[in-house]
Formats: structure tokens, C-alpha cells, sequence
């Protein structure tokens, strides 16, 4: 993108006010560069939601590592490796496979920890998702949360059945995801996947 059509006058400027701690500066990097991460995303992975949540994983990554930018490349051509590195993630994940309920396969049990084991990780996962919802999420962003991940809903749904912008459930969504990383060490992992 020539330096004419970005709404601040050097990389190295807006890196440093971001990291400064202007939430304005970085909410200009966001809506710069979402809609191009995001096409990008959605051309590799097909999938709306899945280019959605590469999307908002590759800006909770650069907000977390902004300070490792070096100003060799433009900013963006940094931005897009951490995209292309995150649809590559998305790629290696294994698919699950599908089985009938009648082969013999279908009878193995998969794994050797036990279910009880993973039921009761699941539910102390659970306890800690659902207090910090509770506690560190606005009204707002607990429908949002309710509506991406729970229902499943896009972006565009969500904002048309909350009568918000597209833009202002992306920002909820950035928000609500850094305020559960902070409150919940390892559940943003879990909301990315």
C-alpha cells in the first residue's frame, strides 16, 4: 500500500505511538490492514467465519509482539507474514475424521487418558470461562461473545441482529479477547481454535 493512502505518515511513527499506549493509533492499523488480512484469509481458507478468526488472531498476535517490529519491510509485509503463519496453523490442524457409527472403528475407544479425566478438565475450563465473562465482560460483549461463539453467527450476523457496525463487533470482539487473555491466562488460545 503506497504511504499516500495510509492515514499516518510512517510505519516506524505509528508503531511507536501504538506502542506509547494510543489505542487510537492502533485502531488505525486495525482498520487499515483488517479487511486486507481478512480477504486474505478468507481466499486460503474458504471459510468466512475461519478467515474471521484468523482475522482477529493475527491482531491480538501483533498487539502482543508489536515491539518486535524492526522497520526492515513495511509494516504491512510484517503483518502478512504473521497472517500467512496463522492460515498455516489453520492448514496443519488435524481434521477430524468421519466414522460410521457401524464400523469397528467405531467402537475403539481413541484415547488413553480417561473420559472422566477430560470431563473434568472441561468443566474447569468452563468455570473459568464463565467467570470471566461474568466479571471482565460488558452486557455488550457477552451477547457478542454468546453470538460468535456459541452460536456460531458471523460477524456480518451479529452486527445486523445487534444493530452495530461490522467495525464495532470486530473492535468488541479485539476487546473482549484481550480482556479474557488478561483474565484467564490460556482461554484466548481456546476462543482462536
Amino acid at each position: 500500500m503506497p504511504k499516500s493512502q495510509n492515514p499516518w505518515s510512517s510505519d516506524a511513527e505509528l508503531v511507536e505511538k501504538i506502542l506509547g499506549g494510543s489505542r487510537e493509533h492502533f485502531d488505525l492499523l486495525y482498520e487499515a490492514y483488517f479487511p486486507r488480512v481478512y480477504r486474505f484469509a478468507l481466499k486460503r481458507l474458504s471459510d468466512s467465519a475461519e478467515a474471521e478468526d484468523v482475522a482477529q488472531e493475527v491482531f491480538i498476535t501483533v498487539f502482543n509482539v508489536l515491539d518486535s517490529y524492526q522497520g526492515t519491510a513495511p509494516l504491512i509485509v510484517w503483518i502478512f507474514g504473521i497472517t500467512r503463519n496463522t492460515v498455516n496453523r489453520r492448514f496443519r490442524r488435524k481434521k477430524p475424521g468421519i466414522t460410521s457409527l457401524d464400523a469397528p472403528e467405531a467402537r475403539e475407544v481413541a484415547s488413553l487418558q480417561s473420559p472422566v479425566d477430560r470431563s473434568v478438565d472441561a468443566r474447569r475450563i468452563l468455570k473459568l470461562c464463565e467467570a470471566a465473562i461474568e466479571h471482565d465482560l460488558t452486557p455488550l460483549q457477552r451477547r457478542i461473545f454468546h453470538l460468535k461463539h456459541l452460536r456460531r453467527q458471523s460477524i456480518r450476523t451479529i452486527a445486523r441482529a445487534l444493530g452495530k457496525s461490522e467495525d464495532a463487533v470486530k473492535a468488541n470482539l479485539y476487546r473482549m479477547r484481550r480482556a479474557l487473555a488478561d483474565s484467564a491466562p490460556g482461554l484466548d488460545s481456546l476462543l482462536a481454535s
